[in-house]
């Protein structure tokens, strides 16, 4: 969700006392809290294809495009962020924003509670409530309003030399951590290919581990592009309103065409990131890591971008790094909660058979594909590591296959 305000002249009022409680607003709130209810269950039903994906045999697994619940949850995510941005920025006041960015991780922890199973225990609230209190602390101190600038402002503000070295040396790590991201996971496929391996592990950690590390840095690399799409965003939306409001038509330049570009490619591989984190680490996890990657980048881009050094006093600064630490603490207690339910999982090692009757039951295979994969494969071609130490397979499978019914050949009959 965007955490940022276009006004015509003025910055935004933040003054709780002056917000007056019309009927725009209350339009507003409504609508960004039911798009943040959908974009939470769009992201579990999108984790949870890849883990119902993940259960067949690697020659009978799709791409996620081909999979009927991920796309509609992937589109149903695009829907509900692009409404839910276009009314909370429209309708809402700067100081309801955090408010409700805290909100959807609270909602994201009920959603993977009931789509993916993950348990609802003492210390996942607990957990769950850091993670909110830090995700308010981040949202509201770390929000810096901005007024609108013309073509001329903002060529000023990207020639400035502070901005053009902090953005090189941000892309260079940016860069980097693509490399090595994309380098282990690559490395991790290779070793999932050596079946013969019992437990599969890189350097004496557990191949999951590391999976999930992956998918934790992808997640912060969607969030520090997604500050950068909005950035672009916010230049290239200034331009297109000063060229519909006034008669300085900002669309004449190469420059503002530059800048909707960038939009539209650094959000989409936003996109791309977010749903790769998604197939390797648990949304509960993922989520916030990945909104306080967006909040922390956004508030550099906006202080060496728009040089707003001197408007950001040095409290609001702690207490930004405040609710970062809060929500990484948050983040380890949801982390630690799952590793000891993975451990409990151990042994429970399901039969080909019934992943197979899950993933069909779930996302779309049909019944000519389940008894062809059943006949060609045994229990020994599955990748055992993966059921074994990923406890959310073990609970989705556990809630179906009881659902289906066997024939004495092995056959499924949906």
């Amino acid at each position: 969700m965007s955490n940022y305000t276009l006004t015509e002249e003025f910055p935004p009022n933040t003054d709780p006392e002056e917000i007056g409680f019309t009927s725009t607003f209350w339009i507003g709130l409504s609508v960004s809290v039911i798009t943040n209810l959908v974009q939470a269950f769009a992201l579990s039903f999108q984790r949870k294809s890849h883990l119902l994906n993940d259960l067949l045999p690697r020659e009978l697994r799709r791409d996620a495009y081909k999979r009927p619940m991920w796309l509609f949850a992937f589109l149903s995510f695009i829907f509900a962020n692009t409404i839910g941005s276009i009314f909370s920025i429209g309708y809402l006041p700067i100081v309801i924003l955090a408010p409700i960015g805290a909100m959807n991780l609270v909602f994201n922890a009920f959603a993977a509670n009931i789509v993916l199973g993950d348990p609802l225990s003492k210390q996942s609230i607990l957990g769950t409530g850091f993670i909110a209190l830090g995700a308010l602390l981040v949202g509201f101190f770390g929000v810096i309003p901005e007024p609108n600038h013309s073509l001329n402002d903002l060529m000023q503000l990207y020639k400035k030399p502070g901005f053009i070295i902090y953005f090189t040396i941000l892309e260079t790590v940016i860069a980097i951590l693509m490399l090595l991201t994309h380098y282990l996971e690559h490395c991790c496929a290779q070793i999932e290919l050596k079946e013969e391996m019992e437990y599969k592990k890189i350097h004496g950690y557990l191949l999951t581990d590391i999976k999930r590390w992956i998918g934790i840095s992808y997640g912060i690399l969607s969030g520090n592009i997604s500050s950068q799409s909005m950035l672009f965003a916010k230049s290239g939306i200034e331009l297109i309103i000063i060229s519909i409001a006034s008669q300085e038509n900002q669309l004449q330049y190469p420059l503002t065409w530059f800048l909707l570009v960038m939009m539209i490619l650094t959000g989409g591989l936003q996109l791309f990131y977010l749903n790769k984190g998604l197939q390797l680490c648990d949304t509960m996890i993922l989520i916030p890591l990945s909104f306080c990657a967006f909040n922390v980048s956004c508030l550099f881009n906006g202080l060496i971008y728009y040089n707003q050094w001197h408007r950001f006093e040095f409290w609001r600064l702690m207490n930004v790094i405040f609710g970062v630490l809060i929500t990484i603490f948050g983040v380890l207690l949801l982390s630690w909660q799952q590793h000891e339910s993975e451990t409990d999982e151990i042994g429970t090692l399901l039969s080909e058979t019934e992943r197979l009757a899950t993933a069909a039951d779930e996302d779309g295979f049909d019944e000519e594909q389940i008894i062809y994969a059943e006949e060609d494969y045994d229990d020994e071609d599955i990748d055992e590591d993966y059921a074994l130490n990923n406890s959310q397979v073990n609970l989705l499978v556990k809630k179906k296959k009881n659902r289906h019914q066997f024939d004495t050949n092995g056959g499924i009959r949906l």
